[in-house]
């Protein structure tokens, strides 16, 4: 007998592992001269999108798709169009037709999400200026189930420890990198990618030590604009952390510092009143990060709220830490923003 979600997870993975070499064979393809152009990652993203919806619209007809991009620029570019549909098509194990892929796009670039139902969030390329210079970026998949994470997959192709740490620049260039995969209530899993096809190995994530108050290490962005970057330096002081720690462009990158880079900490600074993030950047990477015991509220203390549709617009900013210290992390940060942003 299936155990909740079995068959969902094990198609999701296998989506965006295919999603997964779309987008690194498409790496290979970019020079020092192509990587001037965002082309190659405009390629790679709705290739990658057409391609998960085409997997998961075929064994779940009736769920709802949100995803980033929609079909209107390719259907003004033949050229794009044409440089798109002959990678989507050489992935796909099945005829397909143009047309068809772009409403595959349109699925998930003009899905609304929302409180109701099931749909999946997806980012094709999460760290696009990072993929063009073949650094760390991501490749997402989660299933929602009225507002609520049930299962996440994701792929980070570049990704390669080093000490320990994710590091731009640390790359793994024979293989996929690594997967994390999570089903609500039931932990989570790494699987290491070496080579590009396969057989891999899978095990079980571990839930995370608790924090060491006098050796605590912050996940952020170094291309953050400096008034950010000042609000992060002044939070790590309070706190005793050492700044900078690791510091990655891609969102779920980041988050993969978290479960499995030693990042004890993240705080998102909201910028304006409507700076909300896009849930693409977030679903599926929060509930594994929870599953192996990491904390996320914003910074009053809410949960995050996916059912809002595209964006995560009932929370202000983010905050994420290993649960025994995410109230003090929480206070912190809520001190040295205040009730509004940091523009």
């Amino acid at each position: 007998m299936s155990t909740p979600w079995e068959e969902e997870l094990s198609i999701a993975q296998s989506a965006v592992l295919k999603a997964a070499r779309l987008t690194k064979t498409v790496l290979s393809t970019v020079t020092e001269v192509s990587k001037a152009d965002s082309s190659p990652v405009t390629i790679a993203d709705f290739a990658a999108q057409a391609l998960l919806i085409s997997i998961l619209h075929a064994q779940f007809p009736n769920d709802k798709f949100v995803g980033e991009e929609d079909s209107s620029t390719l259907r003004k570019d033949e050229t794009l169009r044409n440089k798109v549909y002959e990678l989507y098509s050489a992935a796909l194990d099945r005829a397909s037709s143009v047309d068809e892929m772009l409403d595959f796009i349109d699925m998930g670039g003009r899905g609304t999400g929302g409180p109701q139902g099931r749909f999946w969030a997806m980012d094709p390329v999460d760290g696009t200026a990072t993929f063009l210079t073949g650094e760390q970026y991501a490749v997402s998949l989660a299933l929602l189930e009225d507002g609520k994470e049930v299962l996440a997959a994701v792929v980070y192709p570049n990704l390669r420890l080093e000490g320990g740490r994710i590091k731009e620049k640390s790359v793994d260039r024979d293989g996929l990198g690594v997967m994390l995969s999570a089903v609500r209530g039931r932990g989570a899993r790494i699987t290491w990618l070496k080579g590009f096809e396969g057989p891999y190995e899978t095990e079980v994530l571990g839930r995370l030590p608790d924090s060491d108050m006098q050796r605590l290490h912050v996940i952020d962005c170094d291309r953050n604009r400096a008034s950010h970057r000042d609000v992060m330096r002044g939070v790590c002081e309070k706190l005793g952390a050492e700044f900078p720690g690791t510091d990655v462009w891609s969102s779920h990158v980041r988050y993969a510092g978290l479960i499995i880079g030693g990042g004890d900490l993240l705080v998102r600074i909201p910028s304006g009143r409507e700076s909300w993030s896009c849930i693409w950047d977030h679903a599926g990477a929060q509930l594994i990060y929870r599953e192996v015991g990491g904390k996320i509220t914003d910074l009053d203390g809410r949960e995050i709220d996916f059912a809002r549709g595209r964006y995560l617009s009932g929370n202000r900013g983010l905050v994420f830490a290993r649960e025994g210290i995410h109230a003090e992390v929480l206070r912190v940060a809520r001190e040295a923003v205040g009730d509004g942003w940091v523009s």
